[in-house]
């Protein structure tokens, strides 16, 4: 087939960067029609290269450029941008940052408009990509109001109204429930049949890797390591990508017995019968009966927009109840204030950029306990402590945006120890990172037993519940659909289905060695030899 992207000895490094190349030596030719995973960490180059794709390099991110690129015989860095956006479409990994209509009908026509397109043509567009994500139902919604993954669904749709030849996708399934998976695969089956190019960098491999790819290419430190066609090339890299599992052999089942005990601690969240409903009139949660136990670690479950981070946001006092009651540690959360709350509960965001300003990493790290009065000197104990335990000690010094995205995470979730609350709400710590990266993440947040009380992730990954939680609350459309023991609750097919959780190779696996009885984590499966 004809090449419709041509790469000829790309070098390129960011001139506000360490003067290191991020890009070294590319060569790669890509054909029409192509259907192209781009793997690699966090940091590798995945990104840049797609930014010399569609001309963001070198026309608006500037450094030293090396090389050549065609896109559809166009010399990228002599094209127009405005030329070549009608060529390349790119759904960015940050998608707050392409979403710019007031409505989401708005920001889908906002493309369509600008081409010039008559009225009816803009229309017809918004209609079929609004249906093709299964987004009609958002149509008139204000786009600060959607959650992470109904925003990430809006860009994707957004880029699909303006029909280009070649779509960039940069970690499209990041912030996807398992019916945003599903449309996302959809509508890349809808666009390889319409003969487009498309290119996705992804981290969860496992799922791309089951979407009949023509190509595989794997970037590190800037080099291209792999260019082939055999997807079974990923498995080389197991342990740095998520891929999907592989038994040794057919195993017969496993005798495993859990005997879970009911909390014999205070409870130290209580919701009770709580709704609530945002401006607008969209009811967030709807009659929403739960207590949280010392000492637990859980798992809140469900598709986008099913309300996870509102009960965060409740918790920490952001918002109050319509109806209803909820109390921390038998506050009622109505009564006080916010920043008494966060003495006890702490939140890290999905998204470092919601909470990094200060000027050094060791500001972030100090302004929480000053504004909750803690001495000078305990402060400095309290981050020179927190930074160790972060492995951020090397970048008290340093402006927390020069660091890297990893780094980033363990800044934000430092800011938030150094209060040392007893309660740590984390949206969905691994979105953005690898798979090496957000299971070392993850391993590190759990050793922090001895700081943190109680663990609540907020996430719509299967895997990580069954990781790393006890108990699991799925919520679906504002309601508590299930709540309890993570192996019993996620091993329930009809449950999964309800909240529109992803039946993952992990599940099926551990149903499959218990009967249907349970979930089982991976490291039991590998203590039994299993995988």
């Amino acid at each position: 087939m004809p090449s419709i992207i041509e790469i000829n000895d790309l070098s390129f490094s960011y001139v506000r960067g360490s003067g290191e190349k991020t890009l070294r030596d590319i060569n790669v030719e890509i054909g029409e029609g192509e259907f192209v995973l781009l793997a690699g960490r966090s940091g590798s180059g995945k990104s840049t290269l797609l930014r010399c794709i569609n001309g963001l390099i070198p026309h608006r991110y500037y450094g030293t450029y090396e090389g050549e690129v065609y896109v559809k015989d166009l010399l990228v860095s002599e094209a127009d941008l405005s030329h070549l956006s009608q060529v390349v479409g790119t759904v960015m990994q940050e998608v707050d940052k392409q979403l710019i209509g007031a409505t989401v009908e708005d920001d889908i026509a906002f493309g369509p408009c600008n081409l010039n397109l008559p009225l009816e043509v803009v229309r017809q567009r918004v209609d079929e990509a609004l249906k093709l994500m299964r987004i009609s139902h958002l149509r008139d919604r204000e786009l600060h109001a959607l959650s992470g993954g109904e925003k990430q669904r809006v860009a994707i749709a957004g880029i699909m109204a303006m029909n280009p030849e070649i779509f960039l996708f940069d970690e499209p399934l990041a912030n996807l429930d398992s019916d945003g998976v599903r449309s996302f695969t959809d509508a890349v089956s809808i666009l390889r049949s319409l003969g487009k190019t498309i290119i996705v960098a992804e981290h969860r491999t496992d799922i791309l890797a089951k979407m009949d790819l023509d190509r595989v290419m794997v970037i590190e430190k800037g080099e291209l390591l792999e260019n082939t066609q055999n997807v079974d090339i990923l498995y080389n890299y197991k342990g740095i990508f998520k891929v999907p599992l592989l038994p040794r052999e057919k195993k017969k089942r496993l005798r495993i017995s859990y005997n879970h005990k009911k909390a014999d601690s205070s409870p130290v969240i209580i919701f009770e019968n709580v709704s609530y409903e945002y401006p607008g009139g969209v009811k967030a949660l709807r009659n929403v009966s739960f207590q949280i136990y010392e000492g637990e670690k859980v798992a809140l479950l469900g598709n986008n927009g099913a309300g996870k981070s509102t009960i965060a946001l409740l918790t920490l006092g952001i918002l109050k109840p319509t109806d209803g009651r909820v109390t921390v540690y038998g506050y009622d959360t109505r009564t006080v204030d916010v920043y008494e709350l966060a003495r006890y509960v702490g939140y890290v965001f999905q998204n470092p950029y919601s909470m990094l300003f200060a000027k050094t990493v060791k500001d972030e790290l100090s302004f929480g306990p000053r504004n909750l009065g803690v001495e000078e000197n305990e402060i400095e104990e309290r981050v020179e402590r927190i930074a160790r335990r972060c492995h951020i000690d090397h970048l008290v010094e340093e402006s927390p945006f020069s660091s890297s995205f990893g780094e980033k995470k363990r800044i934000c979730l430092g800011s938030i120890l150094t209060m040392y609350p007893k309660i740590l709400f984390m949206d969905e710590p691994n979105v953005g990172q690898d798979y090496a990266n957000y299971t070392d993440f993850m391993d590190f947040i759990i050793s922090l037993h001895d700081i943190i009380s109680n663990l609540v992730l907020i996430t719509h990954e299967t895997d990580m519940a069954i990781e790393y939680t006890d108990r699991t609350i799925v919520l679906s459309n504002g309601e508590v659909i299930a709540d309890g023991p993570t192996h019993r609750v996620l091993a329930d097919i009809e449950t999964l289905e309800r909240g529109k959780i992803r039946i993952t190779d992990l599940v099926n696996l551990g149903r499959e060695l218990t009967g249907g009885k349970y979930v089982l984590p991976m490291k039991l499966l590998e203590n039994y030899n299993i995988l």
